[in-house]
């Protein structure tokens, strides 16, 4: 096995997360190289994030660019020449699209980049890469950048403002690590210790969305900052993004990736976020490999947080070969990360794995 091109980047220069986070952008840069910055923020984003941001925001010569699209080539092109000449700091504000398009605009000009996000669905702030989209709006590749981001400032009352489902969304994301990395890397003990530190990562991950996500979404329904909450959206910001950093290509994506990108293909599953896919992805996964203990657990747990457990739940009749059929034939394109599973797996066993899951899941 080839172990010799692991990237190690564990995670950004600087993090922050604590109530007030947001005044330590002063802590790194001045009021003149604030006065430089590019603000990069989506509507909704700014709207949430404007109570807590530093005066810094409003600094004469910060340029302020509104965003709404996801990271493409022509859109970037057109950012760095709005961002204008002399720039010193690029900082995003909002999701994951919007911060994956601010660290590449930040690569573009050559600049250091501050993460402000302002919901927990994925590990955005904290991956230095970004996830490319053509002019289709289709997910294309994605960029690891060669240096780590410079300062993420988490300030959790936004995310306590923020709508439930992103924090559900990230939840199903981060929990994936585990059950991916045990397929990807299933003889740890052979690879380097980065790789055994961000399984170890992904299994402490696992065990406090599994032990805590339940009471942190109900301290975020009733506005209560917790340290359930706190360690929720943690362990999806930084633990998620850590868990990458470390072990690379054997902690990353497998069959519930591959479910999901199936699943995009129907119409109906676009208003349910890539976190939430994700989620029931794994229940498939579990199934695929036959480990029904897992595949219960994970249930019961998603019936708790209201996370999907049927294709019912995402708009998707099982028993309509209509639906059924394009899904099962993407998911398992030939590029398609399902089969780093150690079964092959075909459209009969993916098809029973689907109809499995929805009778568990009812």
């Amino acid at each position: 096995m080839d172990i010799t091109a692991i990237q190690v980047v564990p995670g950004p220069a600087n993090y922050y997360s604590h109530p007030g986070a947001l005044t330590r952008l002063a802590d790194f840069y001045s009021e003149e190289q604030l006065s430089h910055a590019v603000w990069l923020y989506g509507e909704r984003a700014i709207h949430a994030a404007r109570p807590f941001l530093p005066a810094a925001f409003s600094q004469n010569g910060a340029r302020h660019l509104q965003y709404g699209g996801h990271c493409t080539d022509p859109d970037l092109a057109e950012l760095a020449q709005a961002a204008g000449d002399d720039r010193q700091v690029v900082i995003g504000v909002g999701g994951g699209a919007l911060l994956d398009t601010a660290k590449a605009l930040a690569r573009r000009l050559s600049l250091p980049f501050v993460a402000i996000p302002t919901i927990a669905a994925t590990c955005a702030a904290w991956t230095p890469l970004s996830v490319w989209y053509n002019a289709a709006g289709q997910a294309s590749h994605y960029e690891i950048f060669n240096d780590a981001n410079h300062l993420v400032l988490v300030e959790p009352e936004i995310l306590l403002q923020a709508p439930v489902e992103y924090l559900l969304a990230g939840i199903g994301d981060t929990l994936a690590k585990w059950y991916e990395a045990v397929v990807l890397a299933p003889e740890p003990k052979k690879l380097p210790l980065t790789v055994r530190l961000g399984i170890d990562t992904a299994a402490t991950l696992r065990d406090v969305l599994l032990g805590q996500s339940e009471a942190a979404l109900a301290d975020q329904q009733k506005g209560v900052l917790s340290q359930d909450f706190m360690d929720v959206i943690d362990a999806i910001i930084a633990g998620g993004g850590m868990v990458g950093g470390l072990g690379e290509r054997y902690t990353r994506i497998a069959a519930a990736h591959a479910v999901h990108n199936g699943l995009t293909i129907l119409p109906q599953t676009a208003r349910y976020l890539h976190g939430t896919k994700v989620a029931y992805g794994i229940l498939v996964q579990c199934a695929l490999l036959s480990d029904e203990a897992a595949t219960r657990q994970l249930i019961a747990a998603y019936q708790r947080f209201n996370l999907p457990t049927t294709l019912a739940a995402l708009g998707v009749d099982v028993n309509d070969p209509a639906q059924i059929d394009p899904v099962i034939a993407h998911t398992l394109r030939p590029k398609e990360s399902i089969h780093a599973l150690p079964i092959p797996v075909t459209p009969e066993s993916l098809r029973a794995a689907f109809l499995h899951v929805e009778s568990l899941g009812q």
